[in-house]
């Protein structure tokens, strides 16, 4: 299984990126990774660590791709850019099977579609993370930032991928919900009444509209929005677990009492939920509907992040995300022409 890493993408390279790298092979043997960037920071970054050698090779790319330029004159304009040789190695070798980068989220996209190109049939790629639930599972959020505005059949389409990605998790028969502002099937605006009525008839598990509030109550596995909604609702929940973090430390560090109280009887218990709310331990959110596996992790990404987001592309290609999807689609079409 060999992956390519873009290094130069993210806010930590190229040291946080090599070293999540390194860190991967020693969680999965059968790894061997290509990483893509400037060759000699490169080297000298892996020069601090123990690894097989046999199991890395370094690609030469002067250029970088920043979050303030245009992403699509930047993968035109950039070809020896880190991502831009990241994505053609990942479309022309055929012994590379995913591509891992924390770079600009647009660029991504962009290069993914250029670059690597969509699956037949699909309109539009999707980001979709992971988000933990109260009962200790994980719920999917399709799209959240690759498309601000979309139509009815993009939702559709979204809906299909996030039950074949959750299905890829080990999920036997995803639950999914889109997101509105009421559980009635009326509620909603013209894009999610449109998108309710395709997704009921999709062959999908589809249980109807689901508030906000209840995205992490661990009864639904896939929810589907727009990238706007689903962007703001990711950032809210990332938001609201920093500040209930916070206030839960500020109110340990209160007084003496409470700090021998943690110390004595929580301090497991908050180690727990700490790691249960570490989204970096998840890994990043794959790019469904490109013809390869594509996981793009968060730009603030330190190497546990990109450590996790290059055995989430390694399991991910193991499970046939890509071509189960291909699969699904397949079916949908052929029940639509036989209707």
């Amino acid at each position: 299984m060999k992956i390519v890493v873009d290094i130069y993408g993210g806010d930590h390279s190229p040291n946080e990126i090599v070293k999540g790298a390194v860190e991967a092979l020693s969680y999965d043997k059968e790894l061997s990774l290509v990483l893509a960037g400037q060759e000699q920071p490169i080297k000298d970054e892996l020069s601090k660590y123990r690894f097989d050698a046999s199991k890395i090779e370094v690609v030469n790319a002067t250029e970088v791709i920043t979050n303030n330029e245009s992403p699509t004159s930047a993968i035109k304009q950039k070809k020896d850019s880190s991502l831009v040789r990241s994505l053609e190695l990942l479309k022309n070798d055929e012994s590379i099977s995913a591509m891992v980068s924390a770079g600009s989220t647009g660029a991504v996209l962009a290069g993914g579609i250029f670059k690597v190109g969509r699956i037949k049939g699909i309109n539009r790629p999707a980001l979709a993370p992971l988000l933990p639930t109260v009962n200790g599972k994980e719920v999917t959020v399709v799209d959240t930032g690759a498309n601000v505005d979309c139509r009815p059949e993009f939702l559709a389409q979204f809906a299909l991928m996030g039950s074949v990605y959750m299905k890829s998790c080990g999920v036997e028969n995803p639950r999914v919900a889109l997101v509105s502002v009421g559980v009635e099937d009326k509620k909603g605006n013209e894009l999610t009444h449109q998108a309710f009525e395709l997704l009921k008839n999709l062959p999908i598990n589809f249980v109807g509209n689901m508030e906000a509030r209840d995205a992490l109550s661990g009864e639904y596995e896939v929810l589907v929005c727009d990238g706007f909604v689903g962007n703001v609702l990711v950032k809210s929940v990332e938001g609201t677990a920093g500040l209930v973090m916070k206030k839960l430390k500020d109110a340990i560090m209160s007084s003496t009492s409470a700090k021998i109280g943690y110390s004595l009887f929580m301090k497991k218990a908050f180690g727990r939920l700490k790691e249960d709310m570490n989204y970096n331990a998840k890994g990043g959110a794959p790019l469904l509907g490109i013809e390869k596996v594509i996981v793009k992790s968060h730009g603030s990404s330190k190497a546990l992040a990109i450590r996790a987001s290059i055995l989430k592309a390694a399991n991910l290609c193991r499970s046939g995300l890509v071509e189960n999807i291909k699969s699904g689609l397949a079916a949908l079409q052929s029940e639509t022409k036989s209707e």
